[in-house]
């Protein structure tokens, strides 16, 4: 398997602001998280085997316990293990524990089996330490202080080691490539909920987890593996695409971090009392009681109530009360018309009695005229406007005429008019209805209209 990649080139990545992992966990290049935080991220790696919502103690002093007690079965127990008062007696190098806490920790370690008898007989006073236990404080220890990350490390690393060396069947490379875009999804969204709601300090112990630089050379390298090995797998090359979106993202929120931190640091130079992110830390993580002395020890300017005659004035005309004085509206320019819509009803009626006389003029008292000779003889395009009058006619229901159209084509090719139908104009036999619009206008209005 091979190593991560070199500090020196990893801190030239873009996601690495601050000290890239160490490939030991245990390394001495940080400081470890107390245990107390180390329990409470362990909550979510046992909550699905736990029963209840204790599963996980929230007392740092069973941590210790079982570190320390783990220690001392391993370094003296021999290969008949320690009696109970001898192992409450070497712990005595460690530290003191309260009798009762130890007795009842002494009595849960053996019901759990991280202790057991050394022979499966009644009454046995001889106990050894179950190897099991000693490696759970092991990934205890490793998933508390780097959020599990390094097991993501570990299986992308794993991954591409069996790419590499041909070790893996189909099956185990399709659910080794679900499991990995999984852990990066995941870390994703926990970097995107931290960044949006963390303090600096929170976002910055995170962030030292995690080695962008890293996933991303084994992701890319794997999305290759499979190309080149499974050319022809679109469900493999799908999976390895879509390892890579995810990779991305994981990416995206690693740098969004590093941004959110810098941001910050250029908002410091105002100068102001206390930075936006210490209030944000001081209001989550503080007691009532050191909210409540925040300003005890500030020191404030006392109160200036003297003015200038200037800025008095000046207040006087901000706050003055506005008083409005009501005006005539301006008089109109123009000459508004006495009826506007009677003066447009008047001009739709003038419209209609001259269509109406035009329609006599055709007819020429008769009850029907055809009038495609006259059409054509008028040219284009004065035929064409003049059929829109007709049909208008036609279609108005205030006029006694319609127009109606022949089924044959008359085409002339040499004509103004190319081609076009029959046209008749006709008048019902009811007359009345012109005589009687005739006689609704005045005489000046009829010689007008002729």
């Amino acid at each position: 398997m091979n190593t991560p990649a070199d500090p020196e080139q990893s801190c030239g990545d873009q996601g690495s602001l601050f000290v890239i992992p160490s490939p030991d966990p245990t390394g001495s290049d940080r400081e470890s998280p107390s245990d107390a935080i180390v329990l409470k991220r362990l909550r979510s790696f046992v909550a699905s085997i736990a029963n209840d919502a204790s599963a996980v103690t929230d007392d740092p002093r069973a941590l210790q316990l079982a570190r320390d007690l783990s220690e001392v079965f391993a370094d003296h127990a021999g290969l008949t293990g320690l009696t109970k008062a001898e192992a409450e007696q070497a712990l005595a190098k460690y530290g003191h524990y309260d009798e009762a806490f130890f007795e009842s920790r002494f009595e849960l370690f053996i019901r759990m089996e991280l202790i057991s008898p050394f022979l499966a007989k009644k009454h046995q006073q001889r106990y050894v330490l179950d190897p099991s236990g000693l490696a759970g404080l092991l990934v205890f220890e490793r998933l508390g202080t780097r959020g599990g990350v390094d097991e993501m490390l570990l299986l992308l690393d794993r991954t591409r080691w069996m790419l590499e060396r041909g070790d893996i069947d189909r099956v185990d490379l399709v659910r080794y490539l679900k499991r990995c875009r999984q852990l990066l999804s995941v870390y994703a969204a926990k970097l995107a909920r931290l960044v949006d709601t963390a303090s600096i300090a929170v976002l910055i112990e995170e962030h030292r987890n995690h080695d962008a630089a890293r996933v991303q050379q084994d992701v890319h390298s794997m999305n290759k593996l499979v190309s080149d090995r499974f050319p022809g797998d679109h469900e493999l090359g799908d999976l390895a695409f879509r390892l890579v979106e995810a990779e991305l993202r994981y990416r995206e929120q690693v740098i969004a971090a590093v941004s959110r931190v810098l941001d910050q640091g250029g908002a410091t130079l105002d100068f102001s009392v206390l930075p936006a992110e210490q209030y944000r830390t001081a209001a989550q993580d503080c007691t009532l009681d050191e909210l409540a002395g925040v300003g005890a020890s500030l020191v404030v300017d006392p109160p200036q109530p003297w003015i200038d005659p200037g800025a008095l004035l000046d207040a006087i005309e901000e706050y003055r009360p506005r008083v409005r004085v009501s005006g005539r509206p301006p008089a109109p320019t123009v000459k508004a018309e006495d009826d506007p819509i009677g003066a447009m009803r008047t001009r739709y009626e003038r419209k209609a009695y001259e269509r109406a006389r035009q329609m006599e003029d055709y007819l020429q008292g008769a009850q029907a005229v055809e009038l495609t000779l006259t059409l054509r003889a008028l040219g284009w395009p004065q035929a064409g406007e003049q059929l829109m009058e007709l049909l208008a006619v036609s279609a108005d229901p205030d006029q006694p005429f319609s127009v109606e159209l022949g089924q044959m084509l008359l085409v002339d090719r040499e004509g103004a008019v190319t081609y076009m139908h029959p046209v008749f104009l006709k008048r019902p036999q009811e007359q009345g209805l012109l005589a009687a619009e005739e006689a609704s206008w005045s005489d000046d209005e009829q010689e007008a209209a002729r």
